[in-house]
């Protein structure tokens, strides 16, 4: 084979190597239309990072709050720990469901019980 025919098949192979590498950069550029499962599969999967990132910032917004009443408990002055403590103490001695279901005493303590019980919420939300 002489070198002119050496020369063309050189040739020949560096344009079909060339033209092979074209086609595959096209292939790998080309943007083939989504299929109509992958177009649901990624339109859910958005849906639920969007859900979830959602769910994280409630999820943050509640730590901070909770840090922050955590805080605040923290600092609480001993009056508030009394306050606790009395209203338990009531709450223990003189709770309606103490007694007997049968008790005449039942009624009128049920009554004053939730009168009073009401009275401190207030104080304690106010407080």
């Amino acid at each position: 084979m002489g070198y002119l025919a050496a020369g063309i098949l050189l040739a020949l192979m560096a344009w079909g190597l060339g033209r092979l590498v074209a086609r595959l950069l096209h292939a790998l550029t080309r943007r083939r239309p989504l299929g109509r499962w992958r177009a649901l599969r990624l339109a859910r999967s958005k849906a639920l990072v969007r859900s979830e990132q959602a769910r994280a910032e409630a999820l943050a917004a509640e730590v901070a709050r909770l840090r922050l009443e955590l805080r605040n408990a923290r600092q609480a002055p001993a009056s508030e720990e009394r306050f606790r403590r009395a209203k338990r103490e009531f709450a223990r001695r003189f709770h309606p469901d103490l007694l007997p279901r049968r008790s005449p005493e039942r009624p009128l303590r049920i009554a004053i019980f939730r009168e009073y019980w009401a009275v401190l919420r207030r104080i304690e939300r106010e407080g």
